[in-house]
């Protein structure tokens, strides 16, 4: 089943996220409030990858709500007294989007609606009103296409995740929305308790459209196919072509977290440059936010969304008709095509084209949205308006350019055959230890074993590239070398689990210079990876690796280096961005991270029951914990500095005689916790600007 005629037009949308965490409204800087009950009781299920509890939240707790026993004694305060539907869409449609999507149960299990077969809805308690069908009746006087988010996980009811569950509550409910309410989208959340037949969800669908024959469902279902692919956390690399949306809260939380600075959340210009992101690589925006437990919304959220939404009102063709032209653009600029007519959208205010050099065709002319002709300059090198305008707060400007068709290619007098892929594995048979197997320009086909003390030299990622399709491209044996190829391989990355695309199989082998599209697995000690691009790397019982001035990107929800076992492991000069946790250390002896760069959604450098780790001089921004010492002895943490995140360092779980010393912690909301930890000898460190007065050192319980 296709998108709805509706999908492709409407392209910016709001998502409402409900739950009685709206109540306590409080998560550490990064996390999301909705997930209250999570961290506060240690016992839910299905956490993903979600910490419980969480020591940021029991401290909150014990200082704001030692008289709440229990999450559902929260449910009387969630008065919603303010709750006005249509002052919602309004808001929606002030924002210039055209669809709204409304969590119909989260994994707190409440309802909002009038859901069959429970008591457990905000009809029976709470605001005491049919929370959803208003919203629903509001959507269709906005002209707001009407969906829903429901949970499969649910931690209130003792059937989860019981064949009677599934039948009894997860269909039926799911299905009434789709009756009673017209709810013309299905977003599943919360499906990794279980598989896609255990669910029924190919089952549920079909009967879902029985009833409205162009529903569309997303991909987290586990069915057996999907209308719309959600991505999370980061935004496609390039243009998509299938169906997708990328979602996303204007800060971390997508429900209310009063925690979390105004400073924090994406300002009107950011988010215009997000939305035109995304829509020039084919997807749509589901912006989150959610309201506090009166049923308002936060007044600088929706001042953000009305400064950004008089740009998008104002463009509407380009957001809602725009389709991606040969390239989506890059950091300064996006392309789309109206109507057979190329746009381009300057984010930065540079007046800078570098896709429209004179090899994409000559350009003549470019308009302003008003038809002013703009003068301009076309090298080989791209297009440049003669005069941009640089207002530093300038929003971004939108042209017209009208644009001839590329020239034809010079007549070929010799004609270059593509290069055939050569079998990388043959070249390796007669290498003996000490050779160097040097590879040209082209794709080598792998897998191949690299025999002990051989070197594989290509001459750089942009030329030399070994391929191993669903296997490792190379394996590593010991005292050998791959330096300067890029590496592919390991099949499709399955969610957050890694893909190896190298595999140190042996003692003493090194990777300098590479460019690896996964990661790197060490199953021998003494092993070092150098000056390379990667995902990842994962290593169990070696000793002294070391990672050196590599550069390690992310995808939201997994580790950058994750090292169990072993001792003398050093990690130097790193930088890390976009994962979960930049560096996981387990179970280690006397290892180093230093002079690293991480920028990580909730964990920087994770300790776990390590044994005199040094953690020196590393930079983080944005992230929740900097520092994590989880349990473990003899932990030195000096010279560090954290910005713009919840905590500089947390020292938690009976760590002994940890050192903090020399750290500098700017804009975040704690300095130093530590919370049931042995003794922790903290000094000379340095707080900036925290969000809370007085809390340069938490201690407890």
């Amino acid at each position: 089943m296709g998108p709805s005629h509706w999908w492709a037009n409407r392209r910016f949308g709001m998502m409402i996220d409900v739950s009685v965490a709206a109540v306590p409204a409080w998560a550490p800087v990064g996390q999301q409030a909705a997930w209250y009950r999570a961290h506060l009781d240690g016992t839910t299920r299905d956490l993903n990858l979600h910490p419980s509890p969480l020591v940021e939240t029991l401290h909150h707790h014990r200082e704001r709500w030692g008289h709440i026993e229990r999450y559902d004694d929260f449910f009387p305060f969630l008065h919603f007294d303010s709750f006005d539907a249509d002052e919602w869409t309004l808001l929606a449609r002030d924002a210039g989007m055209s669809y709204a999507v409304m969590t119909a149960k989260h994994h707190d299990g409440y309802c909002w609606w009038d859901a069959p077969g429970t008591d457990r809805t905000v009809l029976h308690d709470g605001p005491a009103r049919n929370v959803l069908g208003e919203v629903a009746a509001a959507c269709e006087r906005s002209d707001l296409v009407f969906g829903t988010a429901y949970s499969l996980l649910d931690w209130s009811d003792e059937r989860y995740p019981g064949t009677d569950y599934v039948s009894d509550v997860l269909h039926p409910q799911v299905l009434d929305l789709v009756d009673r309410y017209g709810s013309q989208m299905l977003w599943g959340e919360g499906h990794w308790g279980a598989g896609g037949d255990h669910w029924r969800s190919d089952e549920l669908h079909a009967r879902a459209r029985d009833i409205t024959a162009e529903i569309l469902v997303n991909d987290h279902w586990w069915a057996g196919c999907a209308d719309v692919v959600t991505h999370k956390h980061v935004v496609p690399d390039g243009i998509e072509t299938t169906p997708w949306e990328f979602r996303r809260p204007l800060g971390a939380s997508a429900g209310f977290n009063r925690a979390e600075p105004d400073e924090l959340l994406l300002g009107a210009r950011d988010l215009v440059a997000l939305l035109t992101e995304v829509v020039a690589k084919g997807g749509h925006l589901l912006l989150q936010l959610g309201p506090d437990a009166s049923g308002a919304m936060s007044e600088p959220v929706a001042e953000r969304l009305r400064a950004a939404g008089g740009w998008v009102r104002r463009h509407r063709d380009i957001i809602d008709r725009g389709v991606p032209w040969s390239t989506w653009g890059d950091d300064d600029t996006r392309y789309l095509v109206v109507d057979d007519q190329l746009w381009a959208v300057d984010v930065t205010g540079q007046g800078r084209f570098d896709a429209l050099g004179s090899s994409t065709g000559r350009v003549q002319s470019v308009e302003a949205v008003d038809g002013q002709a703009l003068p301009f300059e076309q090298t080989d090198r791209g297009l440049q308006l003669a005069r941009p305008p640089r207002r530093s707060q300038r929003m971004p400007a939108a042209y017209r350019i009208a644009v001839d068709e590329p020239p034809p290619a010079p007549i070929a007098l010799f004609v270059d055959a593509p290069a055939e892929s050569i079998e990388l594995a043959p070249l390796l048979t007669d290498a003996r230890s000490g050779q160097i197997v040097q590879l040209g320009d082209g794709r080598y086909v792998g897998p191949a074993r690299i025999p002990d003390g051989v070197t594989v030299r290509g001459l750089g990622p942009s030329r030399t590239v070994i391929d191993g399709a669903e296997s490792p491209a190379v394996v590593l044996g010991a005292d050998s070398r791959l330096e300067h190829c890029a590496a592919t391989g390991g099949g499709e990355r399955i969610g957050r689990l890694p893909r190896v695309c190298v595999e140190i199989a042996r003692d003493g082998a090194s990777v300098v210079g590479c460019d690896i599209d996964g990661h790197v697995a060490v199953g021998g000690s003494g092993a070092r990876i150098a000056s390379c691009t990667l995902f990842g790397v994962v290593a169990r019982d070696v000793n002294r690796l070391e990672i050196l001035r590599s550069t390690l990107h992310g995808m939201g929800t997994d580790i950058g280096v994750e090292i169990t076992g072993g001792a003398g492991h050093l990690v130097d000069g790193c930088e890390f961005d976009g994962h979960l946790a930049g560096i996981v250390l387990s179970d280690t002896v006397g290892s180093s991270v230093r002079h690293a760069r991480l920028r990580s959604r909730w964990w920087g450098i994770r300790l776990l029951d390590t044994e005199a780790s040094d953690v020196v001089a590393n930079a983080f921004e944005a992230t929740m914990r900097a520092i994590d010492v989880d349990g473990g002895t003899d932990a030195r943490i000096n010279g560090n500095a954290a910005q713009d995140g919840d905590s500089g360092c947390v020292v938690q779980g009976g760590a002994s005689n940890a050192e903090v010393a020399g750290n500098f912690w700017q804009r975040c909301r704690v300095g130093l916790m530590a919370w049931g930890a042995g003794e922790v000898r903290h000094r000379e460190n340095t707080c900036a600007d925290l969000l809370v007065d007085g809390a340069d050192v938490v201690i407890g319980p």
